[in-house]
């Protein structure tokens, strides 16, 4: 697990489920009519909504109050399946200047290194430097589940800031390995798009943290160099909001759920810089064994 945030969820006892049943006094004062761990002889069979904060199954599914997908992100219980992960502090991303460097992105390439630095023949005029790699480590779902519906991979979200959105590569990574591009870095031409409100005066030596914004991947209406830039102190700017991923979240069909998540942010050209501020990666409810226990360690 990352040793920058922490998800702590608490725990709670899961109590066996029962029903309605003929009203009978069976020595332990129970009266038979509701779903109630105390009858011993009780089936759950007339389901009702669940009810968050009454220690009772009243839907029937075998779990109870904030163990139940139902009750995520009410009456108290945490979001289920949903892990935020914030920064102590800003982080610094790594600026592209160093060449030679063997990227980890879909703009890595095998070629030699000329007297500028620069990789030919599949990445002209294009450094190389470390990716930023953060890691979650999921135990929250069954133990060999796997992503058989894509869609319930909700959405990954970042606060974060940068004075070249060309210069990035941004990718999810699966317990598994495969990696999808949620920005994929095509080419460093074109005019200087922000995200967030970066300060592109700061020098790397000494970077200064701006404002950053809250981008989302997941079901959108356009990828973020397609959308219509925004306007901040006579600069193009990414609007906060939900984008389309580049690579679309079908490409993690039958990845497995349990293991090393990871976020990973590759610049891949000198001069500018950015900060990231959190991430999150959100899935849905009913992907998770018991809401109200740890989803991550």
């Amino acid at each position: 697990m990352s040793n920058l945030g922490k998800v702590v969820f608490g725990s709670l006892l899961l109590l066996a489920a029962c029903g309605p049943t003929g009203r009978s006094n069976n020595g332990n004062g129970d009266d038979g009519t509701t779903p109630d761990s105390s009858d011993p002889n009780g089936t759950c069979t007339s389901p009702t909504a669940e009810v968050c904060n009454d220690g009772i199954d009243n839907d029937c599914d075998g779990r109870v109050d904030c163990g139940d997908p139902d009750c995520s992100g009410k009456d108290g219980c945490p979001v289920c399946g949903q892990v935020d992960n914030p920064m102590a502090s800003p982080l610094a991303l790594p600026d592209g200047q160093s060449s030679g460097t063997v990227c980890s992105t879909d703009a890595a390439c095998a070629g030699t290194m000329d007297s500028l630095g620069n990789l030919t023949p599949n990445c002209v005029h294009k450094e190389c430097h470390a990716s930023y790699n953060d890691v979650l480590h999921f135990v929250g779902f069954g133990a060999t589940a796997t992503l058989t519906d894509t869609s319930k991979l909700i959405k990954v979200c970042a606060k974060m800031e940068h004075s070249w959105i060309r210069d990035l590569q941004i990718e999810l990574i699966a317990p598994n390995g495969t990696s999808i591009a949620l920005l994929k870095f095509i080419d460093r031409t074109g005019g200087e798009i922000y995200l967030g409100q970066a300060n592109d005066a700061d020098t790397d030596s000494m970077p200064v943290p701006g404002v950053g914004y809250d981008y989302c991947w997941g079901v959108g209406t356009t990828t973020m160099l397609a959308a219509t830039p925004q306007q901040w102190m006579s600069h193009d700017v990414i609007p906060a909001g939900t984008y389309l991923p580049d690579v679309p979240f079908t490409a993690l069909q039958g990845v497995p759920l349990n293991g090393d998540w990871q976020f990973r942010v590759t610049d891949l050209w000198g001069i500018d810089n950015g900060y990231l501020f959190n991430w999150s990666i959100t899935f849905d409810p009913s992907l998770v064994s018991d809401c109200s226990g740890p989803i991550i360690q």
